[in-house]
């Protein structure tokens, strides 16, 4: 798939999700160009001006599982949500070679990434933000 069309489909899947923390965030979408798994985290602690120690990542398989969970079935707005999620995780599955989940642990504030690889290198993150106090 052409990266324009990629990223096309990619900003219609994450339309209207949210990330449920303490508040909610939406998904927004960042362009890394050729970026290795091994260099994402320096990364990520170059744009927040931390220290890599902070950078922490998650296991992927368990962080979809949260956020596709629904903890109460009656409440549609999160059930949608939920189900938004396991949308776009079959799309990233599809469409990406490998994906990491990373979050910078500096305070109540947490920036977190998804981060997708395309076979050639391509780094495309989706990032938004938890508050946990």
């Amino acid at each position: 798939m052409q990266l324009i069309t990629l990223l096309e489909n990619l900003a219609s899947n994450i339309d209207s999700i949210l990330y449920y923390s303490e508040s909610e965030y939406p998904l927004t979408i960042e362009q890394w160009g050729v970026l290795s798994a091994v260099a994402v985290p320096a990364k990520i602690a170059a744009l927040h001006g931390v220290d890599a120690n902070v950078v922490k990542p998650v296991d992927t398989a368990a962080f979809f599982h949260e956020v596709e969970r629904v903890a109460d079935p009656a409440d549609a707005p999160i059930a949608a949500n939920a189900q938004k999620f396991k949308a776009l995780h079959q799309f990233l599955n599809e469409h990406f070679t490998s994906l990491q989940v990373v979050r910078v642990e500096n305070g109540t504030r947490i920036p977190v990434y998804i981060v997708c690889h395309q076979p050639d290198g391509t780094c495309i993150a989706l990032a938004t933000t938890a508050i946990e106090s």
